[in-house]
């Protein structure tokens, strides 16, 4: 019996190995020039709270809480459950004012978005991951 033990203990940490590196293939790398086409969907939130004791800072919204959190990064992967949204295309500023109010109105609905991913350039703006909006649905 302990034997067995031993060899579910030895073999843990190669089932570790696996899945780290089975999820590595599927990391969206964002770039800072270059943007990566997606369809997200989730709910539209205008709250975002940093960490206690965070040096970050946050924008003024609004957000997409996602359905199934995206495995994305640069240098590293990490699983990403909010993303900030943004007016997409070349829209005037007070296009983009008015893409932004109405989905300020739609807070807590249900919506699926075709954009463009990207990051911030600081590291201090939480959360660093935008998507930029192509078309929206309102579920």
């Amino acid at each position: 019996m302990c034997a067995g033990k031993k060899v579910a203990l030895l073999l843990s940490p190669l089932l570790l190995l696996f899945s780290v590196a089975a999820n590595a293939e599927n990391c969206v790398k964002v770039g800072l020039g270059a943007s990566t086409a997606a369809i997200v969907s989730g709910r539209i939130t205008t709250h975002h709270k940093l960490p206690k004791d965070s040096e970050g800072r946050t924008g003024d919204g609004p957000w997409l809480i996602l359905d199934q959190p995206l495995l994305l990064g640069w240098d590293e992967c990490g699983k990403w459950r909010k993303i900030a949204i943004l007016p997409g295309g070349e829209k005037m500023e007070e296009e983009a004012e008015a893409q932004i109010a109405q989905l300020r109105k739609w807070n807590n609905q249900h919506v699926t978005i075709d954009g463009k991913l990207g990051r911030f350039g600081s590291g201090l703006v939480s959360p660093s991951i935008f998507i930029e909006i192509t078309t929206i649905k309102k579920d």
